[in-house]
Order: C-alpha cells, then sequence, then structure tokens
C-alpha cells in the first residue's frame, strides 16, 4: 500500500512537471496567434507604420490590423498583416491603400526595430 501510494505520487510529480516544460516550451519558439485589439499588437504595428513613412518621406496612417501573431524569443517578434494608408502628395488627389506584412521585433529593453516590411499579394486575406 505504502509502495502504491509513493508510486502515484511519483507519476502525478512527473506529470506535473512534464506538464510545466511542455507549456513552457508552446509558449516560446513558434509564433502563435494574437488579438489584433492587444496593446502590445497595436503599439508594434503603430510603431512599424510611423517608422516606415519617416524612412520613406510619406504621410502613412495604420487604417486597421487584420492578423497578428506573437513569438517569444529573446524579446517578441509580431507578425502583422496591416491595412495601411499612404496619402497622395498632390492636391485633390486619392492616396493608396496598402497591404502589409511586416514582422516588428521588441528587445527586452521594450526597443522596437522592423525585421520585415513587405506588401501583401493577398491583402492580408481581406475580402474586397
Amino acid at each position: 500500500m505504502k509502495k502504491t501510494l509513493l508510486n502515484m505520487f511519483m507519476t502525478t510529480a512527473l506529470c506535473a512537471v512534464f506538464g510545466c516544460v511542455a507549456t513552457f516550451a508552446q509558449q516560446t519558439g513558434g509564433f502563435r496567434e494574437a488579438s489584433v485589439d492587444d496593446a502590445r499588437v497595436k503599439a508594434a504595428a503603430e510603431f512599424a507604420v510611423k517608422t516606415k513613412a519617416k524612412e520613406m518621406k510619406e504621410e502613412m496612417s495604420l487604417e486597421s490590423i487584420e492578423k497578428a501573431e506573437m513569438q517569444v524569443v529573446a524579446g517578441t517578434n509580431y507578425r502583422l498583416c496591416m491595412v495601411v494608408y499612404v496619402a497622395s502628395k498632390e492636391a485633390e488627389t486619392d492616396g493608396v491603400t496598402l497591404y502589409i506584412k511586416a514582422i516588428v521585433y521588441q528587445n527586452l529593453q521594450r526597443a522596437y526595430k522592423i525585421s520585415k516590411w513587405e506588401e501583401d499579394e493577398e491583402n492580408c486575406g481581406v475580402e474586397q
């Protein structure tokens, strides 16, 4: 009886330890879906649009975030699919709407860096 109880306790303890390890492994490494309304996702998207606007000397605004994923590494990667409006430089002319795939890295000191910025030919999966 005593041996059976000890075996059950050891089995339960091992399952708890391996369960914690498996959960931690799922939280780090791969990209996981994130809410487009998450404040961290929004901050990363706003940073990307503001930085690219300055770099390209264009007036840009973030219209929406269509898809977001996060990856925990030594910091966090945000993989975003965004709708960005680029204003026209000519008076009374409409600007253009772009669908952008971007990866924004935030290091442990909370500084951002754009790792990828490209137009998405599939329009972020948005029906037009």
